[in-house]
């Protein structure tokens, strides 16, 4: 049985410095540090050198040194067995001198690139530090992109700090792409993903750095804007942090705590929310959430339509509502009176239905559309009520056309034609659910008619899907006047 050769030992101090060393009478067997930095070390050299002579580089982006008592103990006991990377701070301070006056300690010979927290355990536990020059890396100024690289993969750097250290290359100038391709994030989606945590107001963000919101559920909030499509102002981050709130206290799914200020946007004098059953739990996931690619080829939203776009044949449009209209503003109705109360009664249909015509257009943008169940149970009600088919499918098709789903047959039975006739799977199923919710939401409209279980059920639908619809005041006495089946 033969056996491979043995590698040869790579003899200590060999190399040129280690000839100068040998000239200079510096024993490097047998002496510790300060044996060992008589001489100056070479470009990518590993040396070690006293901690205390090494200073912090103040592109650094961590927030905080997290889980360095066992780190110390173990550089205690063992010493710093991974480099970090240096610099001398007088060449990185020429190079770069719109940091030179936030370097900490400028008469310090070295700066560290990476290995902040390696650095902070060998000066507690008194050990040197274990290091490469890399003096090349501030010549090209190229430090930024290797600090990023560094960090990359290393567990305890949180989406806030990465997001900082990406900032450093958007500071300078670079496009996503080029950060994307210095930084090593894989596309350019992914760069903006973490950059727009750093949008989110503080708190928000400091939530993101404790793990207690997931880098999905957070950059969704940040894609909550103001009335001028800005997403840091103050005004954004109020609407950012009143979504956060309901997906903190009742909770929501980002998408649909978004989803509920967009209903608000449209119905500002709607109901002040209250807690109600919501969608899966928003749960803290790791960074890979935001991953190279992952929301890139996601369906764009459609921007939210008018509720009363069109539709006049279905819509009671002629109608106002409430806070448009209120019976004590009209001197020909006394409060208190039949007449008053009917009035008020249809108002306050009118303006839940348009509320919900909304929610179930918000309901048809995203990509699962119902469950299983949901859509059978959904298809068979509508399906067994011929009389319901005909308005039902003029709705679905006005909702359809208003997102911009689906051919562009101008009337609802040629639309629905077209789609039975594409072989499109996808966009069949979210026909025939538009056809089975509007069936029930024109139902639940009609002013002339009392609630039952089928009204109940496309209530509660709405309420735990991406709409996260909050029901009016006259809906919520509605839900309290019916008794489920099986508690009669």
């Amino acid at each position: 049985m033969s056996t491979a050769p043995r590698k040869p030992k790579r003899r200590r101090g060999a190399g040129k410095l280690g000839d100068e060393r040998a000239k200079a009478g510096v024993d490097t067997a047998d002496q510790g540090a300060s044996g060992i930095h008589a001489l100056d070390p070479e470009e990518g050299e590993l040396f070690e050198h006293d901690p205390a002579d090494i200073g912090p580089n103040p592109m650094n982006r961590r927030i905080g040194q997290l889980n360095m008592t066992e780190m110390i103990e173990s550089v205690r006991r063992q010493g710093v067995h991974t480099p970090g990377a240096v610099m001398h701070t007088d060449l990185f301070m020429e190079k770069y001198p719109e940091w030179a006056g936030q370097v900490e300690h400028p008469e310090r010979t070295y700066i560290l690139g990476p290995g902040h927290r390696r650095h902070a355990a060998a000066l507690k536990a008194g050990q040197p530090m274990l290091a490469i020059l890399r003096n090349s890396w501030a010549k090209e100024r190229r430090v930024e992109e290797n600090l990023i690289s560094e960090n990359n993969d290393r567990q305890n750097l949180s989406p806030i700090e990465q997001a900082l250290q990406l900032d450093l290359l958007r500071r300078r100038g670079m496009t996503g792409e080029e950060i994307a391709e210095r930084s090593g994030y894989g596309s350019r989606g992914t760069v903006t993903r973490y950059l727009n945590l750093l949008d989110l107001p503080q708190e928000i963000q400091d939530e993101i750095h404790a793990g207690r919101l997931s880098p999905k559920a957070a950059y969704t909030l940040s894609t909550i804007k103001d009335d001028q499509e800005q997403n840091d102002s103050d005004a954004a981050h109020t609407l950012q942090l009143k979504a956060r709130a309901w997906m903190r206290d009742e909770n929501l799914s980002a998408e649909a705590a978004k989803n509920r200020l967009r209903l608000a946007s449209v119905f500002p004098a709607g109901n002040e929310p209250t807690p109600t059953a919501t969608e899966e739990t928003d749960t803290p996931s790791d960074p890979g959430d935001v991953s190279p690619g992952k929301q890139d080829d996601q369906e764009t939203e459609a921007p939210a339509p008018s509720a009363t776009d069109g539709g006049s044949e279905s819509h009671l449009t002629d109608v106002e509502i409430p806070h448009q209209t209120h019976a004590h503003n009209n001197p020909d109705l006394e409060p208190g009176t039949d007449e008053t109360d009917e009035r008020d009664r249809l108002l306050a249909t009118v303006e839940s239905a348009e509320q919900r015509d909304f929610a179930c257009q918000l309901v048809l943008t995203e990509e699962r559309y119902a469950s299983a169940g949901d859509l059978s149970h959904l298809l068979v009600t509508a399906v067994l009520n011929p009389e319901e088919w005909k308005p039902a499918a003029a709705r679905a098709h006005e909702w359809l056309r208003t997102l911009g789903k689906g051919p562009a047959a101008g009337r609802p039975g040629a639309y629905f034609a077209a789609v039975a006739a594409s072989g499109d799977t996808k966009l069949m199923r979210r026909a025939a659910f538009a056809i089975a919710l509007a069936a029930n939401e024109l139902r639940a409209a009609q002013p002339d008619r009392e609630w039952d279980d089928r009204d109940r059920a496309h209530l509660q639908f709405l309420m735990t899907s991406k709409a996260a619809y909050q029901p009016t005041e006259y809906e919520q006495e509605l839900l309290s006047s019916l008794v489920p089946n099986e508690a009669k």
